[in-house]
């Protein structure tokens, strides 16, 4: 990152420029569009040593732009997107730095026998050169809560007076053995997952690309900003290396911790976009935590259903798509769920549903007990 002198703009952080690439679109807009019309990107799969196909979301590989690795142009999709929503370049822009929210990164290099070409590091500056991104990237790899997280980071950066825009990115592959790793936990479904539906039984891998910019500079983008950044929080509850807290105690502490830094109450959020794997004991902790919480008045959805679970990138991608269809007046149905009658209190979205707010809080889980919240208003 270039050092200058401070960008004189103030005001709140604000969010613009989305790109993404879903398993169900080439970007935000389309993505939503076909959630909007409850199609499913989740497709069978044969895997060896499983009696029945397994189904996973995979991107359309003509949705993939540039050249080089996969992953790299699977991220490159997304970044170009956002690139052609700003006004001027990030590249002649000082004071800015770009962050890769991953878990796997370009894991495919070590199914290829390239073990030291998979590291996220080196994966992140190669990156970087490959998309003419500026500054040395930041890589959060902090399981499935890294994109969640990535945005309160950029957050945290313009606050600090450390950046003045940052380009935050996610992504992740669905590749065999990211696959193979679910299927040894036993935590793959039967069929297409089901979040917080009462007969969930398991997970399905998805892959995404994701791109965003924060900043306080509203004429960056050319269109406007699509969110306001309010506050973010994390917590870690240590329970067990996969299993979550019984009593959700690290999302209970994130979610408090966002809405602190906020400045608002549980009862000033209208929608909770959650993560939602569609696992038995990921859908109860949430439960339990956000009844806690006291959000119960607050509809709740997961859109793991509509194109699995994405990993890294699962919080940056899942915020975008949200803040999209808070935009044009809708919480879109938690794909999957028919029956919540087991998480009494919780106002699981069965069915797409109008909506006049526009104060979204988003959570992410992940392995180890992590977990983080961001508060954004659309």
């Amino acid at each position: 990152m270039e050092t200058a002198p401070r960008d004189p703009v103030t005001g709140p952080i604000v969010l613009g420029a989305p790109g993404c690439v879903t398993p169900l679109g080439a970007s935000v807009e389309d993505s939503f569009s076909a959630m909007h019309a409850g199609r499913c990107g989740l497709r069978p799969q044969t895997f060896p040593g499983t009696e029945a196909p397994v189904h996973v979301g995979r991107c359309d590989e003509s949705a993939l732009t540039g050249s080089g690795r996969r992953a790299q142009r699977l991220l490159g999709a997304a970044v170009r997107q956002t690139m052609g929503g700003l006004s001027r370049s990030l590249r002649t822009l000082p004071r800015t730095a770009w962050i890769l929210a991953t878990t796997k990164g370009d894991v495919r290099a070590l199914e290829e026998g390239r073990p030291e070409d998979a590291e996220l590091p080196l994966f992140a500056r190669r990156t970087g050169v490959a998309l003419g991104l500026p500054g040395t990237p930041i890589v959060v790899s902090n399981a499935c809560i890294s994109g969640t997280l990535a945005v309160q980071l950029g957050a945290e950066m313009i606050r600090a007076g450390e950046a003045d825009h940052v380009l935050v990115t996610g992504l992740d592959e669905a590749t065999d053995f990211v696959l193979s790793g679910f299927l040894c936990l036993h935590a793959i479904a039967s069929g297409p997952c089901r979040p917080f539906d009462d007969h969930r039984d398991g997970i399905s891998l998805g892959e995404a690309a994701a791109a965003i910019v924060l900043t306080r500079d509203t004429s960056l983008f050319r269109h406007g900003p699509i969110a306001t950044f309010l506050g973010g929080g994390m917590g870690n509850d240590a329970n067990h290396i996969s299993g979550p807290s019984r009593t959700g105690e690290g999302l209970v502490r994130a979610v408090q911790a966002a809405l602190r830094d906020a400045d608002l109450s549980a009862e000033a959020v209208t929608h909770v976009n959650a993560h939602g794997t569609g696992s038995v004991y990921n859908d109860g902790m949430e439960h339990v935590a956000f009844t806690r919480l006291g959000l119960g008045h607050a509809p709740v959805n997961s859109y793991k259903g509509y194109f699995g679970h994405t990993l890294g990138a699962a919080g940056l991608v899942e915020a975008l798509v949200a803040v999209h269809a808070l935009r044009q007046g809708l919480m879109l149905r938690s794909l999957g769920a028919s029956s919540s009658v087991t998480l009494q209190g919780l106002d699981v979205l069965h069915e797409h549903r109008h909506t006049q707010g526009r104060t979204l809080l988003k959570t992410s889980s992940g392995f180890g007990g992590c977990n983080a919240a961001i508060v954004l208003h659309a």
